[in-house]
């Protein structure tokens, strides 16, 4: 499976979660059978707070999951209506453990209740 992972920076297994998807400068794509790992820039960085469409990047590119530390009702539903799984990392630290902690089945799969009501959620 596909798993995106928005980061803050571009420093392979050490790059830092971002605290929230639609505002990632970076995405952590990750091939959960292989631990395969790939870091994409946000297309949509820049953009007006909810106005972000990130997912929309990953429509159709086969990927099952997002792990987050917070994410939009917006960009919840989106993901959710393509299928895509949402996991919440509870403050994961780096992308390195948040495969980590995926992979151990410790993260919590969530829907859009557990979206960000704004900024300074968590």
């Amino acid at each position: 499976m596909k798993i995106i992972i928005p980061l803050d920076e571009n420093d392979g297994l050490g790059s830092r979660v971002c605290e929230h998807f639609g505002s990632a400068p970076f995405f952590g794509v990750v091939q959960s059978e292989s631990g395969q790992v790939e870091i994409i820039g946000n297309p949509n960085m820049n953009h007006e707070h909810g106005q972000c469409t990130p997912a929309d990047a990953f429509a159709g590119t086969g990927a099952g999951a997002v792990i987050v530390n917070g994410i939009g009702a917006r960009a919840a539903e989106r993901l959710q209506s393509l299928g895509i799984d949402i996991y919440m990392a509870a403050q994961v630290e780096t992308l390195a453990d948040a495969i980590e902690r995926f992979g151990n089945g410790e993260l919590q799969k969530a829907g859009a209740q557990a979206a960000c009501q704004g900024h300074g959620c968590h």
